[in-house]
């Protein structure tokens, strides 16, 4: 068998998988940066995971300056039901005199007899930013609006909403007393959870409108509405303090916790004075419902308590978010992180073909526990980036389980790849699981069975070229299934002859008696196959001599770093051979020479018939053959004179071999 080295083919796989790695890594961070490919789910699901968890496992910030009036079920069971009539709210604006900003997280779009009650009240207490909506019109158009937010949209990166879309804020009345108007409408990401807002959105009329958080936030620092649109329109939006950067107009939410972080009271303790006006001094002061039956109900990226999070809750983070928690920057988008991706997946690839096999998956493993799962959590904590975390792990991810999966199972698969037509199945198997059997070369105890065609060389001179090579590929193929249903390994084809060896591997203790039977199936299938050849014309009967030999060898690849052989080297081979000419010289067509009968004793019957002299031995070589030979196997064969010429060279050799 001639096989390309181990290294050589380890070497050459060494390349193809580094290069496959590097390949993989680029093309997953090209789907992850393709608008088209970039909400994937393998990308989007791992993100928001990250996201999540990082929220859920941070610790709760600070958020003493911002306080939600809460409409909750005690409200409810106190005032009766709601909505409620707007007197109710004129109350409540009283004790509030003392807060920053007050934002009535409600929507008052429809005219009632306390408008002008309400709106006076409003007035009066100046800092007071009132809820819009959208909607969705009938028609292609919005109607022309009661609202014209902060008016004309400067030129920039600002983003529009849908041309059929309006804005639809409270009544008129109420508008003009309010100090601000903004829309609480935001949009949740694909798996329903809200992770972002827009501080500013764009109508088809080219007016620009702000969020309600973005109000609160104007409100309580008395910016000027037209320097925060021209920041938004340059990429970041701020209110005297860090610019928050925008990511096509979009911010992200900086949640200072779970639910119930920002502190609550109760909208009916407030009217009722129980609670000191004090408590809302220069706070930030949110009113809207937490009674579950008002359905004001928002996810947020917190998993405890089943992400339960109201709408005011929301509103209250997005104006701390504005106001004074740390800007988080979207960097999902960025470039730097893209080829972080791919020069990491590319390493890993690298890293794990040029180690050892049995330090790849540390290395592996290493490179995607320090350098890939991370990034998330570092991004947000030192850099405060939201990063590209799906295409980070996948890059590296796929690319390492790859190389793994190449890099351990290379030796396997060459050794499969060089065995497969040399060794039964289940010998390729233990090969397979134990690849240091063929790594190095070794000293053992092994059978060996040499085959050759009697007067091969007057029929290969008589019969045409075609013909001949189509007979002897079915009598090798043959031959070797007969070597294969017994567990032994074909060494090699000597033109028309048959080295095979036995134990070459593994453990075969019983690899003589192995021998021994492969050897008579070999002469049940010759027999079987010139009974099929007498009915070809074109066909002539063949006849083989097989000799088997015990003894000890070197057995390993030899050759050089192109080009090796597995095979068996030493005495034990050259015996081997020549147990097998002797065949021709005793006239049968199978003998063993005493050491492989010894190990066969008491389970196949034997009958020595001779010795015979061996070239380098002192000692001349018992032969045996089988007693009982199954259907002729072993029995003699009459000479052809071609045996008979050899017989003559040699003299009187075989005298005194009975």
């Amino acid at each position: 068998m001639g096989t390309d080295s181990l290294g050589a083919a380890l070497g050459r796989r060494r390349a193809k998988g580094v290069q496959a790695a590097a390949i993989t890594a680029v093309v997953i961070v090209a789907l992850r940066f393709v608008p088209l490919t970039s909400q994937l789910s393998a990308f989007s699901l791992l993100e928001h995971f990250a996201y999540d968890t990082y929220f859920d496992l941070r610790p709760v910030r600070q958020v003493e300056d911002y306080l939600i009036v809460a409409i909750d079920e005690a409200s409810l069971t106190a005032l009766g039901r709601f909505p409620w009539d707007r007197s109710i709210y004129v109350r409540l604006l009283e004790h509030l005199s003392a807060a920053r900003v007050v934002g009535l997280d409600i929507i008052l779009a429809e005219s009632e007899a306390h408008d002008r009650e309400l709106a006076r009240a409003i007035a009066r207490h100046g800092r007071v930013v009132l809820a819009a909506h959208r909607r969705r019109t009938a028609g292609n158009g919005a109607a022309e609006p009661s609202w014209e937010g902060y008016g004309p949209a400067p030129r920039g990166r600002l983003p529009r909403c849908p041309p059929s879309d309006e804005f639809v804020p409270p009544v008129p009345v109420l508008t003009a007393a309010a100090a601000g108007v903004g829309y609480v409408d935001i949009e949740p990401d694909t798996d329903g959870v809200y992770r972002r807002f827009r501080p500013l959105l764009v109508d088809r009329r080219g007016n620009l409108y702000p969020h309600f958080g973005s109000e609160l936030a104007r409100v309580a620092t008395g910016a000027a509405a037209e320097q925060i649109a021209a920041s938004a329109a340059a990429g970041s939006i701020a209110f005297g303090g860090r610019p928050l950067p925008l990511s096509h107009g979009a911010a992200l939410i900086n949640y200072a916790g779970p639910n119930g972080t920002v502190p609550r009271v109760s909208f009916a303790r407030v009217v009722a004075g129980e609670v000191p006006p004090e408590t809302f001094r220069d706070k930030v002061v949110l009113v809207g419902a937490t009674a579950a039956a008002l359905y004001d109900v928002r996810p947020a990226p917190f998993r405890r308590g089943s992400r339960v999070f109201f709408g005011v809750e929301t509103n209250a983070n997005i104006a701390r978010t504005l106001l004074d928690a740390e800007p988080l920057r979207d960097a999902r988008g960025s470039w730097l992180w893209a080829v972080y991706a791919a020069v990491v997946g590319s390493f890993v690839g690298w890293a794990i073909w040029h180690s050892r096999e049995w330090l790849a998956t540390f290395i592996g493993v290493g490179t995607l526990a320090v350098l890939a799962l991370p990034t998330f959590w570092v991004g947000m904590e030192l850099l405060h980036q939201v990063v590209p975390y799906g295409a980070i792990v996948w890059a590296v991810a796929v690319p390492m389980a790859m190389a793994l999966y190449e890099r351990l199972g290379v030796e396997k698969r060459e050794i499969e790849h060089q065995f497969a037509t040399y060794v039964s199945p289940d010998v390729l198997h233990e090969l397979s699981r134990s690849p240091e059997m063929v790594r190095r070369g070794q000293r053992r105890v092994v059978t060996l069975l040499f085959s050759d065609i009697r007067g091969s060389t007057t029929l290969c001179e008589q019969t045409a070229p075609h013909i001949w090579i189509a007979q002897l590929n079915e009598y090798l193929s043959e031959m070797s299934d007969a070597i294969f249903d017994y567990d032994g390994y074909l060494d090699k084809f000597l033109g028309d002859g048959i080295m095979a060896v036995w134990n070459a591997f593994g453990n075969q203790p019983n690899h003589a008696e192995l021998a021994v039977k492969a050897a008579v199936q070999m002469g049940l299938r010759l027999e079987e196959l010139n009974r099929q050849w007498e009915q070809q014309p074109d066909r002539v009967p063949l006849r083989a001599g097989i000799g088997l030999h015990t003894g000890e060898a070197i057995v390993g690849n030899v050759g050089s770093d192109r080009r090796a052989q597995y095979t068996a080297i030493g005495d034990a081979v050259n015996v081997a051979s020549r147990v097998e000419s002797l065949t021709k010289e005793f006239g049968l067509p199978l003998l063993l020479s005493e050491t492989t009968a010894r190990q066969v004793t008491g389970q196949i019957a034997l009958d020595e018939v001779g010795t015979a002299v061996i070239r380098g031995r002192e000692q001349p070589l018992r032969v045996f053959r089988l007693v009982q030979p199954s259907e002729g196997v072993g029995q003699d064969v009459p000479q052809t004179e071609e045996d008979q010429r050899t017989d003559h060279r040699r003299g009187t050799a075989a005298r005194g071999y009975r």
